[in-house]
């Protein structure tokens, strides 16, 4: 079936983030006594959504306790990551590429609307994203397939119809259990990691043209 949307993560795939996220998370577990590593941030973290972290951290919580511990957790990530904000090499050409060939762009992100606005507005990419669903969107996050399944639907289309670029695990079940097409982004695990889960893969976005066929 031709594709004819392409859905987007945001950490890890639009911005290539997940090192500044990883350093506010270890800084907010040390301040909150929760033990946490490179492999269970990798494994257990990448990919869900606020209110589904913090409960696995505290127990169970208010949606007040859950919106101050992401604040305090998501300002603590950009003023780490500010200085180094960057779009994945070769994403703003893919972008314009899309558009020029009439294909729907939806950004489909586990991430609160704060750090959507974040990374959008400052690297000047809400121009090309008409379609947002974010982690507030979703009652049930990643790898619940109803992130991409609602990106889908917003862009008027089936999941077969349509690419999904991930780099989490969860990420990359999601986007499969939705019926997408997987691709996999090799930023926040190798290649070697993604193998198996994936129908392409690539490291940024000037391996992404050859994709679409044209």
């Amino acid at each position: 079936m031709q594709i004819r949307g392409v859905s987007f993560d945001m950490d890890g795939v639009i911005v290539d983030n997940h090192k500044y996220h990883f350093m506010a998370w270890m800084e907010f577990a040390y301040k909150y006594n929760y033990k946490l590593t490179s492999e269970i941030y990798r494994d257990k973290f990448n990919g869900k959504t606020n209110k589904d972290l913090f409960p696995m951290i505290f127990g169970p919580l208010t949606d007040e306790q859950i919106e101050a511990f992401s604040k305090e957790k998501e300002d603590l990530y950009k003023k780490l990551y500010i200085p180094h904000m960057a779009p994945l090499k070769g994403l703003v050409e893919y972008l314009n590429h899309l558009q020029k060939e009439g294909i729907k762009i939806a950004l489909g992100t586990s991430a609160p609307p704060s750090n959507v606005e974040f990374v959008l507005d400052r690297l000047d990419l809400r121009k090309f994203f008409s379609i947002i669903v974010d982690g507030t969107h979703v009652t049930k996050g990643k790898p619940d397939p109803q992130v991409y399944e609602l990106c889908a639907k917003k862009m008027g289309l089936l999941p077969s119809e349509c690419i999904v670029f991930e780099d989490s695990l969860a990420g990359l079940e999601s986007g499969k259990r939705a019926g997408c097409v997987i691709v996999g982004v090799a930023t926040s695990h190798k290649k070697e990691e993604l193998s198996g889960m994936t129908d392409k893969m690539i490291s940024d976005f000037t391996e992404a043209r050859e994709l679409l066929g044209h």
